[in-house]
C-alpha cells in the first residue's frame, strides 16, 4: 500500500510542476499549450500502479490539473471540465497500451515503439481532442475543429516527447542508475547536454543563417552514445529550447512571416520530425546492441563447446571449402590443419564423388540434414566417420554455406556390424542362417534370367535317431562338424547356410554353378565318411540327401525353395544318401524331378 501511494505522490508533484510551467510558458495567443506533457506523466503513473489504485490517482491528478489551469490558464470556471478531459485522455492511453500491447515493450522493440506512437500519439489524443476542442471554443471562441486539431497535435507531441523518457526512468533499477553514474558515463552525458544546448541556441536564437538542421547532430550522437535515454533527453532539451525561443519572440521561429498560431503549428511539426527520427533510431540501436551481445554470448558458448567437443565442428563455404574447424578436426582428419581444405580431406580420395554428391543434396534442401558414413584409414587402423551436413538458408547477398559435424562412430559401427552378423549367423554352427540365405537368394533371383545360378537343399538322414540315441549335445556336435565340412567346400562363388534343424542350403553362382553337382557330391561323400563320436567314445556315421535346382528365371524365393525341395524329396524316396536334381524351371515356374534331365547335374549315385 505504501509503495503505490508514494509513487502517486511523486508523479503528482511532477505533474503539477510540469503542467503549470507548460501552461505559463507555451500558451501562445491565449489558446492551448504548444506542447502538453502532462498527459504523458499521468499515463506513466497509470501504467506503473495497480488498476485498483487508478481511481485514487485520477482524483489526485484532476485536483492538481484544476489548480494549475485555474492559476495559470483559462481560470477556475473551466478548469475542472478541462481537467476531467485531460486525465481521461491519460487513463485511456494507459488502458489502450495495456490492452493492445500487454507485453509492455513500448520502448524495447520496433513493434512496441509503433504501438506507442499510434496509441499514445494519435488514438488517445484524438479521443480527447473533440470534447476538448468544443470546450475550448466555449472559452476563447473560434472553430472547434481548429482547437481540436491543436489539442491533438499538442497533446500527441507532448505525450510522445515525455512518455518514453518516463517509461524508461520507471524501468530503471538501482543498478541501472549506478551504471549511469559511472565515471566513464557521466562526462559523456554532461558533454551531450552541453552540446545539445549549444547547438540548440545557435539554431533557434538567430535567424541569419538557416540552421534548423543542426540539432539533428547532437540528437544522432546522443542516440548512438547514450541510446534511448540520451535520445529522450536530447529531444526534450531541443523542445524546451525551441519553445523558449518562440516564447521570448527571438530566433528563427519568432521571425517567420506568419501568424503566431501558425508559428506554433510549424514548431510542433518540426519537433515531431525530430522525435520520429530520434526514438526509433535509439530503439533500433538498442536492439542491435542486444543482438550483438547475444551473438557474442552465443559465439563464446559455441567456442567453448567446440574447443571441448570430441566432434569436429565445421563451417564450409558454398564450394565445400572449410572456413572454420574446431580443434577435434585435426585428430579426426589425421592432418595438422584442415582450414582452407575441402571437406573431402577427412575421407578417402575415392570418396570425393560421394562427398560432392552429399553437399549438392544438402544445398538443394536447406535446413535438411544429410548424413554420410565412410570408413577411413588412420595409423593403420580402419575407422568409421559419420558426417552430418546442413545447408544454411541462402540470403539475397550470400549463397548457401554449410555447417557440418563429424564424429568417430567406429565403436557404434562395429556394434552394428556385430549385431548384423549375429542376426544373420546361426549361433550353433557359425554358418549364415536362414535370413542371410534368403537375402542372398532374393538378390540372385533379381537377375536370374541373365545370370542363372544353382540352388541346393541338404538334409541329414534320420537325424532324429541321433538325438534320440546319443542326446542333443551329441546332435549339436554333429551339426557343428557338418558345418565345418561345408566351410571346407565353400568358395567365393559357393555359399552354405543352415536353414534350421538338420536342413542346410547352398547357392552357387558363376563358375561354381557349372560344378554345383561336383561340389554337392563331394560334400555328400565327406559327410558319409566323417566319423562321429558319442559321449562314451563310440563312433557312428551320418549321411545326407541333397536336391539341386538350376534357377534360370526370375521368381519368388518360395518357388526357388520348391524347385530344390522336389529333387530333395526324390533323393529321400530313393533311399537317402544320394543326390538328385531338378529339370530347368519352366516358363511358368513348373518343376519336375529326375536324374537325367539336366546334364550339368548328372551324377552317378
Amino acid at each position: 500500500m505504501t509503495f503505490p501511494i508514494g509513487r502517486i505522490a511523486v508523479h503528482a508533484a511532477i505533474f503539477f510542476a510540469v503542467t503549470s510551467l507548460t501552461i505559463f510558458w507555451t500558451r501562445f495567443a491565449g489558446g492551448l499549450a504548444l506542447v502538453w506533457p502532462g498527459t504523458a506523466i499521468a499515463a506513466a503513473l497509470f501504467l506503473s500502479i495497480p488498476r485498483s489504485k487508478h481511481f485514487v490517482a485520477a482524483a489526485v491528478l484532476i485536483v492538481l490539473s484544476t489548480l494549475a489551469t485555474s492559476l495559470f490558464g483559462f481560470g477556475p470556471e473551466w478548469a475542472f471540465p478541462l481537467a476531467l478531459i485531460n486525465i481521461f485522455e491519460a487513463w485511456l492511453i494507459a488502458w489502450l497500451l495495456v490492452r493492445f500491447r500487454p507485453q509492455r515493450d513500448y520502448i524495447e522493440s520496433e513493434g512496441g515503439v509503433v504501438s506507442l506512437g499510434l496509441l499514445a500519439g494519435i488514438v488517445g489524443p484524438s479521443a480527447a481532442a473533440i470534447p476538448g476542442g468544443i470546450l475550448v471554443t466555449r472559452i476563447v471562441g473560434g472553430g472547434w475543429h481548429d482547437h481540436a486539431f491543436s489539442w491533438l497535435v499538442g497533446h500527441g507531441l507532448g505525450t510522445l516527447l515525455v512518455l518514453p523518457l518516463a517509461l524508461l526512468l520507471a524501468s530503471y533499477k538501482k543498478s541501472d542508475f549506478a551504471r549511469v553514474r559511472e565515471p566513464g558515463r557521466v562526462l559523456p552525458f554532461i558533454a551531450m547536454i552541453l552540446l545539445t544546448l549549444g547547438i540548440s541556441a545557435i539554431a533557434f536564437l538567430q535567424s541569419t543563417v538557416p540552421s534548423l538542421f543542426l540539432p539533428i547532430v547532437p540528437l544522432v550522437v546522443a542516440s548512438f552514445r547514450l541510446e534511448r535515454f540520451g535520445a529522450s533527453i536530447a529531444v526534450l532539451i531541443i523542445s524546451v529550447a525551441a519553445a523558449g525561443s518562440l516564447g521570448m519572440g527571438v530566433g528563427v521561429f519568432a521571425e517567420l512571416g506568419i501568424p503566431l498560431w501558425q508559428k506554433a503549428l510549424f514548431l510542433q511539426f518540426y519537433l515531431s520530425i525530430l522525435l520520429l527520427m530520434a526514438f526509433p533510431l535509439a530503439v533500433a540501436l538498442k536492439q542491435r546492441q542486444r543482438l550483438m551481445e547475444a551473438l557474442a554470448d552465443r559465439e563464446a558458448m559455441q567456442r567453448l563447446i567446440a574447443d571441448h567437443s570430441d566432434d569436429a565442428l565445421l563451417h564450409l563455404d558454398r564450394e565445400g571449402m572449410i572456413r572454420f574447424a574446431s580443434p577435434a578436426s585435426n585428430r579426426l582428419s589425421g592432418r595438422d590443419a584442415v582450414e582452407g581444405l575441402h571437406l573431402a580431406a577427412f575421407f578417402s580420395d575415392y570418396d570425393r564423388a560421394i562427398v560432392d554428391g552429399t553437399l549438392d543434396s544438402a544445398a538443394r534442401y536447406p535446413g535438411h540434414t544429410e548424413i554420410m558414413e565412410r570408413s577411413v584409414e588412420r595409423r593403420g587402423q580402419t575407422r568409421w566417420l559419420e558426417a552430418k551436413l546442413r545447408a544454411i538458408e541462402p540470403s539475397k547477398q550470400q549463397a548457401s554455406t554449410f555447417v557440418v559435424t563429424i564424429r568417430d562412430v567406429t565403436e557404434r559401427k562395429l556394434e552394428e556390424l556385430q549385431a548384423s552378423w549375429e542376426a544373420r549367423t546361426d549361433s550353433l554352427t557359425g554358418l549364415p542362417n536362414r535370413r542371410a540365405l534368403l537375402d542372398i537368394l532374393e538378390a540372385q533371383l533379381e537377375f536370374a534370367d541373365e545370370q542363372p545360378f544353382a540352388f541346393a537343399l541338404v538334409d541329414l538322414d534320420h537325424f532324429k535317431r541321433v538325438n534320440d540315441s546319443y542326446g542333443h549335445a551329441v546332435g549339436d556336435l554333429v551339426l557343428k562338424q557338418i558345418a565345418q565340412l561345408m566351410r571346407e567346400n565353400a568358395t567365393d562363388d559357393c555359399f552354405f547356410a543352415r536353414l534350421g534343424g538338420e536342413e542346410f542350403g547352398m547357392i552357387a553362382v558363376g563358375p561354381a554353378m557349372e560344378h554345383a553337382s561336383i561340389i554337392c557330391e563331394r560334400l555328400r561323400l565327406a559327410i558319409q565318411r566323417h566319423v562321429m563320436t558319442d559321449n562314451d567314445g563310440g563312433t557312428f556315421n551320418v549321411t545326407a540327401s541333397i536336391g539341386i535346382a538350376r534357377i534360370a528365371e526370375r521368381c519368388s524365393s518360395s518357388m526357388a525353395m520348391q524347385a530344390a525341395d522336389g529333387p530333395l524329396y526324390s533323393a529321400k524316396a530313393a533311399g537317402r544318401n544320394c543326390l538328385r536334381y531338378a529339370q530347368d524351371m519352366g516358363r511358368y515356374g513348373g518343376i519336375s524331378s529326375g536324374d537325367e534331365k539336366s546334364p550339368p547335374f548328372a551324377v552317378a549315385n
